[in-house]
C-alpha cells in the first residue's frame, strides 16, 4: 500500500476512529475516576555541623554534612527510620509498604532533604511526612559521630513542617483521558489500515487498477432496489444512468479503431454482480444510437433477461439451437426503437454442448449479418466456462463488477480466465457505485417513481408498427417486472 492508500483507508473510516477516540477517552475518564484520590505531603529538614569554632573548621563541617546528605535520603526509607514511625501512628502497613509511599530527596548543591509522603488520607499523609523527618532526625543523631561531651557531629532540624494537602495529586484527570483517546485512535488507525488490508472488496478505481490495465469503460450509479436499469433509463432519458451508458457506447466505439466492436459478450466474475442489467441498458443505449441491436441471453444455466423484460420466456436460444423454432419465431422486439430481443428459451440439461456447437456459431453469425450490434448476456466466468465458448465468436468480452460486492481476486481470477484462453476483454465496468458524480445538469431525480408507467415501446417505433398494418394484432410486449 503507498501513503495515498493508507491516507485513503484512514479518511473511508473516519468515523471508526472518531468513535473509537471518544470511547477510549471515556473509559479513561471512568478510570481515572475510579482510582482513589492521593494527597502528597512534604517536610524538609537542613542537616548542619553541631559544632565549628573556626571559619575553616566551619567550611569543614559543612563539607562534611554535604558529602553525608544523599545517605541520610537514603536512611529516611530504611527500617531504622520507618519502623519507629509505624509504632508511634499504629500504622497497619509494613516497612517495605510504608517505603513505597516515602520520596526523599536533596536539592542539588543544598543540604535540605524534603521527604514526601503519598496517601489517601491527607492528614495521615501529613502526620507520616513529619513523624519520618522526626525520627530521620533522632536517627542522624544517633549515628553521628560524637564528641567530647557526646554530643553528635551532625543535626537535623525541621524548618519546613508538614501540611495537609487540599488537592490531590493523582490520579491526573486529563491525563488519562487523553492517554485513553490516543490508545483509542490509534485502536482507530490499526482498524483502518487492518480493514483496508482485509477486505479486498473494489471500492474505487484505484483497486481496479492493482489488478488490470484494462480500461475503465464506465461507472453505473446506484438505483433504488424497486427500479430497474431499463426503468430508470426510460423514464429519466437525461439522467446520470443514461449517460453512463452513453458513455460506455461511446467507450466500446473508441475500443480499436481499426476494428470496430459490434459484438460482445457481457459476463462477470460471480453471480448478482448486474451483468444482466448491464446487457439491457447498453442494448438500450446502442439501440438508441447506434441502428438495430439484438440482446441474447447466453445464460443457458440461469436466464433472466425474460424476468428482467417480462416477455415470454418458453421460445427462445434454446429452441433454436434445438430446431424446434426459426430464429424468426424467437426474436422479439422491446424496449426501444431499434432493439430486439433473444430470450434464453428452456432451460436445457447441457448448456455447455449447445453454446459450443456448430449451430451456435452459425446463429451468431446471421445475427450479426442482421444486426449492427450484438450483445450476449453470458454466464459468470468463475463458476462455469460458457462464456469462454462464446468470447471467440464475438469482437470482445466486457467484464462487470459491482462495487464493495467484488473482491479484487475475484475480478483478478475472471480475468486470468479469459486470458487463458487468448479471449479479447475489451474493459471493465462497475456496476452499483454510491458515490456517482451529480451535476446540475442532471435535474431528474431518478429514484422516484414516474407519475405514469412508461410504455414499453418508444414513439416511433409505435408509429412504425401502426403505419406497418391496421388488421393484425401489434406484437406489444410486457413491461418490466
Amino acid at each position: 500500500m503507498t501513503v495515498h492508500d493508507y491516507l485513503g483507508a484512514i479518511r473511508k473510516q473516519w468515523a471508526v476512529i472518531l468513535i473509537l477516540a471518544l470511547l477510549g477517552a471515556a473509559g479513561g475518564y471512568v478510570y481515572a475516576q475510579s482510582m482513589p484520590s492521593m494527597y502528597r505531603s512534604t517536610s524538609s529538614a537542613y542537616a548542619s555541623a553541631a559544632y565549628g569554632e573556626s571559619t575553616s573548621e566551619l567550611v569543614q563541617g559543612s563539607t562534611y554534612v554535604q558529602n553525608l546528605v544523599q545517605s541520610y535520603a537514603l536512611i529516611a526509607k530504611s527500617p531504622y527510620v520507618l519502623q519507629p514511625v509505624i509504632n508511634d501512628l499504629d500504622l497497619d502497613l509494613s516497612v517495605a509498604q510504608l517505603a513505597r509511599t516515602v520520596t526523599a530527596d536533596t536539592p542539588l548543591n543544598t543540604v535540605v532533604v524534603d521527604i514526601s509522603v503519598v496517601n489517601s488520607d491527607p492528614e495521615l499523609a501529613r502526620a507520616i511526612a513529619d513523624g519520618i523527618a522526626k525520627s530521620l532526625s533522632d536517627a542522624v543523631a544517633n549515628i553521628s559521630p560524637k564528641d567530647a561531651a557526646q554530643a553528635a557531629s551532625v543535626q537535623l532540624t525541621i524548618i519546613s513542617p508538614a501540611s495537609a494537602p487540599v488537592n490531590p495529586v493523582s490520579p491526573d484527570v486529563r491525563l488519562i483521558t487523553g492517554i485513553g483517546g490516543v490508545i483509542g485512535i490509534l485502536l482507530g488507525l490499526a482498524w483502518a489500515v487492518l480493514r483496508e488490508l482485509v477486505d479486498t472488496r473494489i471500492r474505487s478505481n484505484s483497486d481496479i487498477d492493482l489488478v488490470t490495465d484494462l480500461p475503465l469503460l464506465t461507472e453505473i450509479g446506484r438505483t433504488s432496489r424497486d427500479r430497474r436499469i431499463a426503468q430508470v433509463i426510460r423514464s429519466s432519458p437525461n439522467g446520470i444512468t443514461a449517460e453512463a451508458f452513453r458513455s460506455l457506447c461511446m467507450s466500446l466505439a473508441f475500443a480499436d479503431v481499426d476494428k470496430p466492436v459490434a459484438s460482445m459478450v457481457v459476463t462477470s466474475a460471480l453471480p448478482g454482480e448486474g451483468k444482466s442489467s448491464v446487457s439491457v441498458g447498453l442494448a438500450m443505449s446502442l439501440a438508441e444510437s447506434s441502428g438495430s441491436v439484438i440482446l441474447v441471453d447466453g445464460d443457458l444455466r440461469n436466464p433472466s433477461i425474460a424476468e428482467y423484460t417480462g416477455l415470454d420466456g418458453t421460445v427462445g436460444l434454446t429452441s433454436v439451437l434445438l430446431g424446434d423454432a426459426s430464429l424468426d419465431e424467437a426474436v422479439q422486439p422491446w424496449g426501444v426503437p431499434g432493439l430486439d430481443i433473444l430470450v434464453a428459451g428452456a432451460v436445457p440439461p447441457n448448456p455447455n454442448q449447445l453454446l459450443a456447437s456448430d449451430t451456435m456459431r452459425s446463429t451468431l453469425d446471421r445475427l450479426k449479418s442482421q444486426y449492427d450490434f450484438v450483445v450476449i448476456d453470458t454466464s459468470p466466468v468463475i463458476p462455469v466456462t460458457d462464456p469462454l465458448w462464446l468470447v471467440h465468436e464475438t469482437d470482445g468480452a466486457i467484464v462487470v463488477v459491482r462495487e464493495r460486492r467484488t473482491k479484487r481476486q475475484q475480478l483478478q481470477k475472471a480475468l486470468s480466465t479469459l486470458d487463458s484462453v487468448g479471449a479479447r476483454v475489451l474493459g471493465v465496468v462497475v456496476n452499483d457505485v454510491r458515490h456517482h458524480e451529480r451535476t446540475t445538469y442532471y435535474t431528474d431525480d431518478e429514484n422516484a417513481r414516474p407519475r405514469q408507467s412508461a410504455p414499453v415501446l418508444g414513439a416511433r417505433r409505435r408509429r412504425a408498427v401502426a403505419a406497418k398494418t391496421t388488421t393484425e394484432p401489434t406484437p406489444e410486449t410486457a413491461g418490466e417486472r
